[in-house]
């Protein structure tokens, strides 16, 4: 596994890194379920979802296994949905689905843990973590790996009114990405 995390820059491109940071920076998103996770990857910036990549692989990366991320964030709202993708950019237009979305998850942030289920609090931070779908294949060079955190997924969440923001904290919020060869690997693409 290689552990990256998110730096600021989310509503645009922020980045991944291997560093891990304590400077406290909150990014925040705004739901709307009615815009789908295409075109929130595929766009320069939106205020909502986060975007974090890599830079571009200079050689190819293979990735085997699950995924699995943890995100510290606040709502406005008493119920939220969490919605995360990683995806391989630039979008290829005429591309098959899975040549841009390497995989996906969600999660109910009003369940932190399996035993407990608790309405959010406003500023109340809570931390989720998740594994995303298994997955192997492998991203080509020219490409990045994009960490997209959003809340409302068109097609596999609840479609709340849109509105609920989302603060993550980008110091408590992590991405564990299954890289064949490990940090070595990654590092050399």
């Amino acid at each position: 596994m290689v552990f990256l995390q998110p730096t600021k820059g989310g509503r645009q491109h922020g980045g991944l890194t291997l560093q891990i940071t304590d400077q406290r920076v909150i990014e925040k998103i705004t739901d709307d379920v009615s815009i789908d996770g295409t075109q929130l990857a595929q766009a320069k910036e939106s205020p909502h979802r986060l975007l974090y990549t890599t830079p571009v692989l200079t050689r190819d990366l293979h990735l085997s296994g699950t995924a699995r991320v943890t995100v510290t964030l606040t709502s406005s709202a008493p119920a939220a949905n969490l919605s995360v993708w990683l995806v391989a950019l630039p979008w290829t237009e005429k591309g098959r689905i899975y040549d841009n979305i390497i995989t996906r998850g969600w999660a109910d942030p009003q369940n932190t843990t399996p035993e407990a289920s608790a309405p959010l609090k406003p500023n109340k931070a809570v931390t989720v973590s998740f594994d995303l779908q298994p997955d192997d294949q492998v991203i080509p060079a020219g490409k990045q790996v994009g960490l997209m955190i959003f809340s409302s997924d068109r097609d596999y969440t609840l479609w709340p009114k849109p509105g609920t923001q989302l603060s993550v904290v980008l110091d408590d919020t992590a991405l564990e990405l299954p890289v064949v060869g490990g940090r070595s690997a990654y590092e050399a693409a």
